[in-house]
């Protein structure tokens, strides 16, 4: 694909799975069962959260690897409302991010709010990127760590992994991959997938991820869009950040 039309086409980001450590021998223990219940809980709440928040059934979209990240809300589109339309507002700006812990600089909307580069409870680092207005939409940069980047045998393997966590996101329903490709962003190949979801209020949605390996490193691009307008937010949002991404080493 030529980079002018990488996400047209494009397909997601998850966390790859950890192995676990095999358990020591048993031991005694002093604690007592409330404590031990609670230990039991916190593990639970803290493997539930690494890398997707959830649906909630009033239509809010908790995404990404940091549980107290704002949600984003998934809007009713209106009747009238097209695919081929013109209905989002046209960035007057932009600004750069350039992360020495992300290790690239992008440029994004100067009204977008963004929320890092910061480190995830798995200690890849993320930074979230989402428009002001209320438009359900949010794209995620992810640069894994070493150890999560040695779970990865592939790009395609990092981009199914990340297909198959968000299909366990509570409030989407029917994800279906559809088209694949290799777009150049920055230089550099990257593997895509692309893939539809229903949302809440039976609202339909466009899923995209992006996988590449450099310096050994994972790095995993997400987003997703309303159908309604997904081509649109492509064409003034998405595609100026990819064709602004550079690598910063």
């Amino acid at each position: 694909m030529q980079e002018t039309n990488v996400v047209e086409s494009l397909p997601a980001d998850g966390s790859p799975s950890v192995p676990q450590k095999r358990a020591g021998a048993a031991k005694k223990s002093s604690l007592s069962i409330p404590v031990i219940i609670g230990l039991f809980l916190l593990s639970i709440l803290i493997g539930a959260g690494v890398t997707f928040g959830i649906l909630s059934a009033n239509g809010q979209l908790a995404f990404g690897s940091q549980p107290t990240t704002p949600p984003v809300h998934l809007p009713t589109p209106g009747a009238s409302s097209s695919a081929q339309g013109d209905q989002l507002p046209t960035p007057t700006s932009f600004q750069t991010i350039s992360s020495s812990d992300l290790g690239i600089s992008l440029k994004y909307p100067s009204d977008w709010q963004k929320v890092g580069p910061s480190p995830t409870q798995n200690n890849d680092i993320e930074v979230r990127l989402s428009p002001s207005q209320q438009l359900g939409m949010v794209i995620f940069i992810t640069r894994y760590s070493q150890s999560d980047s040695a779970n990865f045998t592939s790009t395609i393997a990092a981009n199914q992994s990340n297909l198959a966590a968000f299909s366990q996101v509570q409030g989407v329903t029917n994800l279906q991959p559809t088209t694949s490709s290799q777009p150049t962003i920055g230089g550099v190949r990257w593997d895509e997938q692309n893939a539809t979801f229903t949302g809440p209020n039976n609202i339909q949605y466009d899923f995209v991820t992006i996988a590449v390996q450099h310096n050994k490193t994972y790095y995993v691009m997400t987003f997703y869009s309303p159908d309604t307008y997904y081509k649109e937010a492509v064409r003034k949002y998405f595609q100026p950040m990819f064709n602004s991404f550079k690598f910063l080493s």
